[in-house]
């Protein structure tokens, strides 16, 4: 059964798509929610508020983090609520696994 990992990478999209051997398919989501734009949107909400973590100018990418825990704590929530979209519109159809570590957020 194909894998569906949450993950954050700066600039990238949160979603990361595995087959069976630990292969990537996509770094995006999968064709099973193509036109799914509630799911979709809130992926690039959470992915905009990842990136807003850290400071870019043209020297380094520098990760800050969160003001607080009540933001940190509205973020993960913001991932569930997107999982829990896309467990009722593909069920389980792929494995879900969040990959991140919540205490470095």
């Amino acid at each position: 059964m194909n894998r569906m990992t949450i993950d954050f990478e700066y600039g990238c999209f949160p979603i990361w798509i595995y087959d069976d051997d630990g292969k990537l398919l996509i770094n995006d989501l999968p064709w099973e929610l193509s036109g799914e734009k509630d799911i979709d949107d809130s992926f690039i909400e959470i992915q905009n508020i990842y990136d807003s973590l850290f400071i870019v100018d043209s020297i380094e990418v520098k990760y800050i983090g969160f003001d607080n825990e009540s933001e940190k704590a509205n973020f993960l929530r913001l991932i569930d609520n997107a999982i829990n979209l896309i467990k009722m519109k593909i069920g389980n159809l792929y494995v879900f696994e969040k990959k991140f570590d919540v205490k470095e957020l």
